[in-house]
């Protein structure tokens, strides 16, 4: 199955210019932001694409759109980035050691109102 555009869009070097350039700035981006799968589904698609199209302009349209959805929809999350899953449980640590202190407190002052009504102090 061959999905063709219409010739003057495929032909066209300014649009397979501009194509380029979103590519290497996807790729870039992919790099500097340590997106290695990303940038690797890029690759596999555009070339698995233009080896069934003959097309590079298709198939980089294509892979542009395909990997995009993908990390949209967090397919492509890195699967190891234990600074953060450490950072996060820390976080979340802290933040139920708060919690627990308060509600410590809470019934500490709770047991001493009560204690006191019982007293009559």
């Amino acid at each position: 199955m061959k999905f063709k555009l219409p010739r003057n869009i495929i032909s066209n070097n300014v649009f397979r210019n501009v194509l380029y350039l979103v590519t290497l700035a996807l790729a870039v981006s992919y790099i500097i932001n340590e997106q290695n799968l990303a940038l690797i589904s890029l690759i596999v698609f555009a070339c698995g694409i233009y080896v069934m199209n003959k097309s590079i302009v298709i198939a980089l349209l294509v892979s542009i759109i395909v990997t995009n959805l993908l990390l949209s929809m967090n397919y492509l999350k890195e699967g190891l980035n234990i600074e953060s899953d450490i950072k996060k449980a820390q976080t979340e640590l802290t933040e139920r050691q708060i919690r627990g202190a308060r509600t410590e407190t809470e019934t500490e002052t709770e047991t001493e109102t009560e204690t006191e009504t019982e007293t009559g102090t």
